[in-house]
């Protein structure tokens, strides 16, 4: 079963890791995207975003609020991360998103953009009770995960209406490439939606 999933990541000019990472899984009967911004840059921020995504990689059947709440208690003694989650149902289509901290996810689709938004604090410090937005995919829309290391204007629609043949981590690394801001991590991970039926 092709999974149609994306990411590019990019250190601060001078450092050597990123305090940026994403990671995806496949359970088979859900897809699981998460992009993890570490507070800061460096070799601790890097830490803790690879301590959160290792948190969630292990807990990949909870509900959302419960990956959040199990990572907030793994993260306290790192600096902390602002994360975002998806998790998509393959057979239905259904995602369901959540977001604590200065990190952004938007869904293009046809009729409108949506925009998620996130609670406050920061995962590993505490954060604001919050509710995931659920919504229901459909062949084609795509899903965008983005740190704040990245500007909040990219043309996303542009690059979107181009023809398919670029690769999602392609258009990642351009979205990177061209947008990133020099004074900090960035990293995008990009999702577009597939119609998988059980059999």
């Amino acid at each position: 079963m092709a999974v149609t999933i994306g990411y590019a990541v990019r250190p601060l000019a001078g450092e050597k890791v990123s305090g940026d990472q994403c990671e995806w899984w496949n359970t088979g009967t859900h897809i699981v995207a998460a992009l993890a911004d570490g507070l800061g840059h460096g070799e601790q921020a890097a830490y803790a975003a690879k301590a959160a995504l290792t948190c969630i990689g292990e807990n990949l059947e909870r509900p959302c609020e419960t990956i959040f709440s199990k990572c907030d208690a793994q993260l306290r003694d790192t600096r902390g991360v602002a994360l975002a989650l998806a998790i998509i149902e393959l057979d239905s289509g259904r995602m369901t998103l959540g977001a604590v901290g200065n990190i952004r996810a938007m869904l293009l689709r046809n009729s409108r953009d949506i925009r998620f938004g996130g609670a406050r604090g920061i995962v590993g410090g505490g954060f604001s009770s919050f509710t995931p937005e659920t919504v229901l995919l459909t062949r084609g829309e795509v899903l965008l995960l983005f740190s704040d290391g990245l500007d909040e204007f990219i043309p996303l629609r542009e690059i979107f209406s181009e023809p398919p043949t670029t690769s999602v981590h392609d258009k990642a690394q351009r979205i990177l490439d061209s947008w990133a801001r020099a004074n900090d991590d960035a990293s995008v991970l990009i999702y577009r939606h597939e119609e998988f039926k059980s059999t």
